[in-house]
């Protein structure tokens, strides 16, 4: 049974100062749909078509009220600089550049007013039938401290088979760090199932950036071969999620790690991850063109709600987000995520879901 592929727009709820949030749902042929609130351009719901009790995967809010008061950044766009900048600091074409520091001591996910906090611009079509949304954002020139004005642009499109392409497009008037991402969290057995006791994951990377205490890389690159980071074979990491016994889990009381996929984009979008549902049968691919991708456990998730009833629990999702290396711009070693004037900056992320 096929559907006819749309997308709509519906009044979500009101921010603090009385703006109207709107929702979005993109349908495909097959029925599947993902749900985005403008407010942080954010991925708020998934649900697969042609299955008999179609679960919702990616974690989000009820209300307008949960969704503009929850600091878990669910499916939001992050930006200017996704992940962290040690002390907020580093150097762009020689000169010194000061960040709001949100997480002392150090610069997360754009600051306190980053991306996913702000209004974007919709606008909504069908492109060659294909439910297309786009999202369009100017940040400008001393943004959270970040030089230059930024014009980003934000195209998705949901595909007839499951997948749900991320396309970002930047220009800047100075030069500046950019990092642009999505920070949806997934439970492949439904978003309020729980612990991540019944998933497996297969991350295709051989290396990592080592993290100190607070989470920032220390500039080495190690293998993963022999510690819990080699997943490029199906594994569950449910009971080391519950023991946290290595020394770096247990310092990001969790997997809050940035693995490695090459030292700048890529020609074209590849296999980053994939993982699986034991219970619901559901299976998630991660594809990107971006260099890096933080694999996070939901180590800090507990308590954040759903509704006035319901309330999400520690390692309750994980989330995959590609990515330019964290703290790139402070290691020489680190791929170049400067953005400079005369440049048109691309980059794709694809979530592609299934059932088996």
């Amino acid at each position: 049974m096929t559907t006819t592929p749309i997308i709509s727009e519906e009044i979500f709820g009101d921010t603090a100062d009385g703006r109207t949030l709107k929702r979005f749902v993109l349908r495909n042929a097959k029925g599947t749909e993902a749900e985005f609130c403008d407010l942080g351009a954010a991925l708020m719901g998934f649900r697969l078509g042609g299955v008999e009790q179609p679960l919702d995967v990616v974690l989000g809010c009820d209300s307008a009220e949960h969704f503009r008061t929850q600091r878990a950044n669910f499916g939001a766009t992050i930006g200017r600089y996704a992940n962290r900048i040690g002390k907020g600091r580093c150097l762009v074409d020689g000169m010194e550049i000061q960040l709001d520091v949100n997480t002392p001591p150090h610069h997360l996910h754009g600051g306190r007013k980053g991306f996913s906090q702000l209004m974007w611009e919709s606008h909504i079509s069908l492109d060659e039938s294909v439910p297309t949304l786009v999202f369009r954002l100017t940040s400008p020139d001393g943004d959270m401290g970040y030089p230059g004005e930024l014009e980003v642009e934000q195209r998705i499109q949901l595909l007839d088979d499951n997948s749900l392409c991320l396309n970002y497009r930047a220009t800047t008037t100075k030069s500046t760090p950019i990092n642009l991402t999505n920070h949806v969290y997934f439970n492949l057995s439904g978003a309020t199932s729980g612990h991540l006791q019944d998933h497996e994951f297969r991350i295709h990377s051989d290396r990592y950036t080592e993290a100190d205490a607070s989470t920032l890389p220390t500039g080495v690159i190690k293998a993963v071969e022999g510690t819990v980071f080699d997943l490029r074979d199906w594994t569950s990491i449910g009971d080391r999620l519950s023991n946290l016994d290595d020394p770096e889990l247990n310092r990001a009381r969790g997997y809050d790690h940035n693995y490695i996929f090459g030292d700048a984009l890529s020609d074209g979008v590849q296999l980053l991850a994939e993982v699986s549902s034991v219970t619901s049968g559901m299976w998630l691919k991660c594809f990107s063109d971006l260099p890096g991708m933080q694999f996070y456990s939901g180590n800090f998730l507990g308590g954040t709600p759903k509704n006035d009833a319901e309330h999400y629990q520690n390692f309750g999702a994980f989330c995959m987000e590609p990515g330019y290396w964290p703290d790139s711009p402070n290691h020489d070693h680190f791929p170049d995520c400067i953005l400079r004037p005369g440049q048109s900056w691309q980059a794709n992320i694809v979530y592609q879901i299934g059932k088996e």
